[in-house]
């Protein structure tokens, strides 16, 4: 009798058991599937306000990404920003005149086009940006319609350019003046993206004359990225960096994510480089230590929030395009 009941005990008890690992594996199964979700949500709730750093030839297309996440800017959830659509001056038209009447600015910082990261302690953990080969991004700055590399000496540059007034007849003017020796042109935005990381949040980043960055710029820039960025995508990687920003913080991926929304020249697309044989030999070895920073970052990201072609495909259907990767 006593061994009977031993006997049901015992099975009782396996029975119990076997319940709660039951019960245990579909909780742990439950944190699995919810995991991104939450991690997603606390990120954005810890990065908001977003701060975009748009290093200039880097990826104006980023901004759709941004202005169609979930409660930043619903007025424009049907629209897609794009020089094609609005206008070549579209940057500093809607951020001088849309983003603080169109967007919250509990998530999203309107600031002017191309702005320094100006007060860093303040601005760390918020920061967000693409980041591009520089001796590619100065090639495609030098070969962009937009005249970056006009006489540093002509007014209408200084105006279109350096000051980011965007009047017609003086960028029309502007755009068709000859273009600077490209060594001279690459020397001036050598270390472009340092001295937005650095610079005071009133600097001119396309001032010519700006103040030269050094390799310990460089460092100091790089930590920055290392340590002060929400989001880092990679211009060059341009569909994966677009995955990551969702699953970094959340939203469908769309169609505008993917659109180029400004291109050098029509066709060209981040998966298009120039021939860096144009610059003779000439290298940025300022921008490169922020570059490099940026690409640890990413593929660490890539890494941590398991982003690959295999696990975007859901992102790239949702957008249109099925079968990248």
């Amino acid at each position: 009798m006593f061994s009977t009941f031993l006997v049901l005990l015992v099975a009782r008890g396996h029975a119990l058991e076997s319940t709660a690992m039951d019960h245990l594996q579909l909780l742990q199964q439950k944190m699995v599937l919810e995991a991104p979700e939450e991690q997603w949500k606390q990120h954005l709730r810890t990065a908001a306000p977003l701060n975009w750093i748009h290093f200039p030839k880097c990826g104006s297309s980023l901004l759709n990404a941004i202005i169609h996440m979930p409660g930043f800017c619903p007025v424009l959830d049907n629209v897609t920003m794009s020089a094609e659509i609005q206008g070549v001056c579209f940057l500093n038209t809607w951020f001088g005149q849309g983003c603080q009447q169109q967007c919250n600015m509990d998530y999203f910082l309107c600031a002017r086009p191309h702005h320094p990261v100006g007060n860093y302690s303040k601005q760390r953990g918020h920061l967000v940006g693409m980041f591009r080969d520089p001796d590619q991004r100065i090639l495609s700055g030098y070969h962009d319609k937009l005249p970056f590399a006009a006489p540093t000496t002509n007014a209408d540059f200084t105006e279109t350019v350096v000051e980011g007034i965007c009047e017609p007849e003086a960028l029309a003017r502007a755009m068709s003046l000859p273009k600077r020796p490209i060594q001279e042109f690459a020397e001036s935005w050598k270390g472009g993206m340092t001295f937005q990381l650095l610079a005071p949040s009133d600097a001119q980043i396309n001032n010519p004359n700006r103040t030269k960055m050094t390799r310990e710029d460089a460092a100091e820039a790089a930590r920055r990225v290392t340590e002060g960025f929400a989001f880092v995508g990679i211009t060059e990687e341009w569909d994966l960096s677009m995955c990551l920003f969702h699953r970094t913080f959340g939203g469908t991926c769309r169609a505008s994510d993917f659109a180029n929304t400004r291109p050098t020249f029509p066709g060209k697309s981040a998966n298009t480089s120039y021939d860096t044989s144009e610059l003779m030999g000439w290298h940025d070895d300022i921008d490169e230590v922020v570059y490099a920073a940026a690409l640890e970052v990413f593929h660490k990201n890539l890494i941590l929030l398991n982003v690959s072609h295999d696990t975007c495909q859901e992102c790239y259907r949702s957008a249109g395009r099925g079968g990248l990767g």
